[in-house]
Parts: C-alpha cells; sequence; structure tokens
C-alpha cells in the first residue's frame, strides 16, 4: 500500500498553551508556562500520524463506530516503514511528532494486554508487530521528539461512544464502567511506561472524573510521564497542559 494512501499527516502549528496551575508567577504576577511547555514551544513545528484499521476498508473515518468491531485480521500493512514517516518530518523540520497509538475505534496499535483488538490480533508480523514501538525507534534515531495520542473519550470495541462512558451505563460503579476504566488505565500504562520518555501526551476530548466513572490517570502520568506536556490532559499535570485553539486549521490567531 502506497504511503501516500496509507498515512495521513496533520501539520500542527503551536497549539495555544496553557500555565500549569503549579507554575509560579513572574514579577508582573502573570503566569508563566513550565519549562516543559516552553520547551515544547521552542519546537515550533510538528506532524500527526493516522495509521489506524479504517485503512483497510472501504468504510471510512467517519464509520468509527462499526469500525470498532471488524475482524482484526484486515489490518497487514506489509511495507510499513516508520522510518519514512520520520524522514518526512526531519525534512519538513519538525520538532516533534505525535502517532495515533488508539483513535476512536479502539483498535491497539502496539502489543497490549488492555483488551483482544489490536496488531496482536492482526495478521501482519504474525501478530507480534508493534507500530508504536517502530514508530518511537524511528522518533530517536531521526532525532525528533515522540509523542502519543489515545483518546479517553471514545473506544467503539469498547462500546464507549462519548463521555469515557460505556453505552446504556447510568452509574460510575456498573461493572461495565469499571471494566472500561480499568482498561483504559491499562492501556496508558503500557504506552506511557514502555517507550521512554514522551514529549507530548495527546487526550483529544480531554478526560472524565474519576468520581464520573472516568479513568484515574494522573497518578499514572505523573509517575510514568512527569515532563510530558499533555494536550486537554488533566489540569493538575505538572508538566503543564495545551487546549485546542479554537478551529481546526492547524494555526493560532
Amino acid at each position: 500500500m502506497h504511503l501516500k494512501k496509507s498515512l495521513m499527516l496533520l501539520v500542527l502549528l503551536l497549539a495555544t498553551p496553557l500555565a500549569s496551575a503549579t507554575a509560579s508567577a513572574n514579577d508582573s504576577g502573570l503566569p508563566r508556562p513550565t519549562p516543559e511547555q516552553a520547551a515544547w514551544q521552542d519546537l515550533e513545528l510538528g506532524l500527526f500520524y493516522h495509521f489506524d484499521i479504517p485503512v483497510f476498508t472501504d468504510g471510512g473515518e467517519g464509520d468509527w463506530q462499526r469500525q470498532g468491531h471488524l475482524d482484526p485480521s484486515v489490518y497487514n500493512p506489509p511495507k510499513l516503514n516508520t522510518d519514512q514517516w520520520l524522514e518526512a518530518a526531519k525534512a519538513m523540520g519538525a520538532g516533534y511528532t505525535v502517532f495515533v497509538a488508539k483513535h476512536c475505534t479502539g483498535f491497539i496499535s502496539w502489543q497490549s494486554d488492555a483488551y483482544p483488538y489490536g496488531v496482536r490480533q492482526s495478521k501482519w508480523r504474525d501478530g507480534k508487530g508493534d507500530v508504536v514501538g517502530d514508530y518511537v525507534a524511528s522518533c530517536r534515531k531521526y532525532g525528533i521528539k515522540p509523542g502519543l495520542y489515545c483518546s479517553m473519550w471514545y473506544n467503539a470495541y469498547c462500546d464507549v461512544f462519548d463521555n469515557c462512558t460505556v453505552k446504556g451505563v447510568k452509574e460510575p460503579n456498573d461493572p461495565k464502567q469499571v471494566e472500561y476504566r480499568r482498561r483504559a488505565e491499562r492501556m496508558v500504562t503500557e504506552l506511557w511506561g514502555n517507550y521512554g520518555p514522551l514529549t507530548y501526551i495527546w487526550f483529544d476530548g480531554g478526560t472524565f472524573p474519576t468520581e464520573k466513572g472516568g479513568p484515574d490517570l494522573v497518578p499514572i502520568l505523573k509517575r510514568l510521564q512527569p515532563h510530558a506536556v499533555t494536550f486537554q490532559g488533566p489540569p493538575d499535570n505538572p508538566a503543564g497542559n495545551t487546549r485546542w485553539p479554537g478551529n481546526e486549521g492547524g494555526v493560532t490567531g
């Protein structure tokens, strides 16, 4: 499959930084960025890689609810080469990149124990492939800071279509919701703990309060990636957040 048909690149230009709640004030009394936010902003230009199971179907990304229950064996990119991705990033002067490790379909692109819907269940590399691992290794090779996206808000495989909440669940302690929370926490523990330091972590849509049934992410983040800036992440992330600039154009006002 040709790279141009199988890989969507979205240029991300300077999302607006949010000063950390713990950041000290400067002499003017205004908040200032954390060291991690300042370092991220100095990277200036980034790339976004989206490579999900809809690449191998005719349903399109908009049909993600159905895509979450496809046979994982359809995922089979025999010519996948993440070095090509990072060569492109290097050529355009990107300082960082973000790879969508798990989008709304729920398909997992690394070797995961969270649930059986991902590359481990696919035909690609006899079920032993790890796109996240390949991607991070390519980032290190080309001297570009890695970032990872893992949506909590949606997961079609787990029947989660809004608010990090399993369809039909009314109470946060419903066994189905508890199971999804456990799966979500397992996913980020693997992503944040198995691939070394990350510069940027995307939540996309934000997180959901634990008292309402959302996963308890802050302790995991602080333990495994205390220096990663987050997009729409927990407000008490010690490294600080960035926020949506208010449009899908990739450029702030």
